[in-house]
């Protein structure tokens, strides 16, 4: 029976070798982003603090930081990152003011984006996120349930409707939705959270459809179990369970995937945790198979 927890399971499974932490593979060291620049939201800590070190230790030429929070501390440590990288040239950095949820406040940060760095963008990272206290429906804060929406879900929508002129004005045109495993589970308390995820996976296919004959590509990602401020606000016995991994993975990751365009991955769903070599190597099955997107069975 294709129970959640079977989903899940299967989907966990579907690459053979599982990662907890950074390796040889992905490593930034291996990459070479010059010329090239990333958006990140949520950009003050977590994965998107690292996320921002792994670029500018893989030779990111400009690098863009947005977040509701003070991000100067960050500015020095992307700084010092590429020269302990053995990065020659130093990344342009720049820090922006950002609530995603506010269409003016992303509006004026495209704005500023494309003054900077000449009308175009080549990678976004949606990495901002909330997550609210997990309770049953009857139980919830209708705030923080809906402010989930207005995050994980609005936020996506407006940083891609700024942002994709730009990204279309550049070679690489990537676009990286954060999304999780969360999206294809069920677990009770969890309903606000777990179902924005499971929609944002579902516009990443949306912008795939909509941009694909113009060069766009567009994934949704599960980061992993990453025991980040954010996720503290699961229950103590999940955080346990599946808060393991470090935040090198999905960072160097995110950084991989920006290094080149896969337009075979387009509108698909990608688990950090996945060994990025073995899932290039399943390129013709997922194709042909169509594989990796959200679909509704009608088999047992």
């Amino acid at each position: 029976m294709a129970t959640p927890a079977a989903n899940a399971a299967a989907v966990a499974s579907f690459i053979n070798t599982n990662h907890a932490d950074t390796y040889e593979y992905i490593a930034p060291k291996k990459l070479d982003l010059s010329g090239k620049s990333v958006f990140i939201t949520g950009a003050s800590k977590g994965v998107g603090r690292e996320t921002a070190l792994s670029y500018a230790k893989a030779g990111a030429s400009g690098i863009i930081i947005g977040a509701r929070s003070d991000l100067s501390s960050l500015v020095t440590e992307i700084k010092e990152a590429a020269k302990k990288a053995g990065r020659k040239t130093e990344p342009t950095v720049l820090t922006l003011k950002l609530d995603v949820a506010s269409e003016d406040s992303v509006k004026a940060a495209a704005d500023a984006v494309s003054a900077k760095f000449g009308g175009k963008l080549d990678i976004l990272i949606n990495n901002a996120g909330y997550l609210e206290d997990w309770a049953p429906i009857a139980e919830a804060s209708t705030y923080h349930w809906w402010y989930t929406y207005e995050v994980n879900v609005k936020g996506v929508f407006l940083c891609s409707k700024y942002f994709i002129p730009l990204l279309l004005a550049s070679e690489t045109k990537t676009n990286i939705l954060t999304s999780s495993v969360g999206a294809i589970a069920v677990l009770p308390t969890a309903s606000a959270y777990q179902s924005t995820k499971l929609a944002v996976s579902r516009l990443a296919e949306y912008i795939a459809a909509e941009y694909a004959d113009q060069g766009l590509v567009c994934y949704s990602i599960h980061p992993g179990g990453i025991k980040t401020d954010l996720a503290i606000n699961m229950p103590q016995d999940l955080q346990d369970r599946f808060l393991t991994d470090e935040l090198a993975l999905p960072a160097d990751t995110l950084a991989w995937l920006g290094a080149e365009r896969r337009p075979w991955m387009n509108g698909r769903f990608i688990n950090a945790k996945w060994d990025m070599k073995e899932l290039e190597a399943k390129k013709d099955e997922i194709v042909e198979g169509d594989l990796l997107k959200f679909r509704l069975t009608t088999s047992a």
